[in-house]
């Protein structure tokens, strides 16, 4: 199967901005929509009043791999029902020289991706190849070195 892309996509930018509200409280802001808050836990040093950056970057593989299995198996014509992604990325701190605080960095993340389909074990199998080499959230941790963990959780069904 051949999923065809628009070369002229290809070119088009994704842009966003973060502004400053207080200590580590920020607003997201992308195209046209609501400011979407960030900050950190007070752990962190933050006040908790949002998503911290790095549970952002969580979120967005979740949900750049949900986007991709959707239009992937639909493209393929997939029977399928209550498609869900799950991610989970590790941190671990590297130490920084003088008083700044461990500096975060990614180290790991897994992904379960839970549907019912009633599709044959070679359709699911090619589903899981293509959604592997497409998403781009899970590509950006891989080139990062980082390979994520893809769980495929079907039940299947009919």
């Amino acid at each position: 199967m051949t999923v065809v892309v628009n070369e002229n996509r290809n070119k088009r930018a994704r842009v966003a901005s973060a502004t400053h509200v207080a200590g580590c409280r920020m607003d997201l802001n992308v195209r046209d929509f609501a400011p979407m808050a960030a900050d950190e836990p007070a752990l962190a040093g933050g006040t908790d009043e949002g998503p911290s950056p790095l549970e952002y970057v969580t979120a967005g593989l979740a949900a750049c791999q949900l986007v991709t299995v959707t239009k992937i198996a639909d493209a393929m014509g997939l029977d399928y029902t209550g498609l869900r992604v799950d991610a989970e990325a590790d941190v671990k701190f590297r130490a920084a020289q003088g008083a700044m605080s461990p500096i975060p960095r990614f180290s790991a993340a897994r992904l379960v991706v839970r549907m019912r389909s009633p599709e044959p074990p070679e359709r699911l199998a090619r589903l899981e190849e293509l959604v592997e080499e497409r998403c781009p959230v899970s590509n950006l941790f891989l080139d990062a070195g980082i390979a994520p963990e893809v769980v495929w959780a079907i039940e299947t069904t009919g």
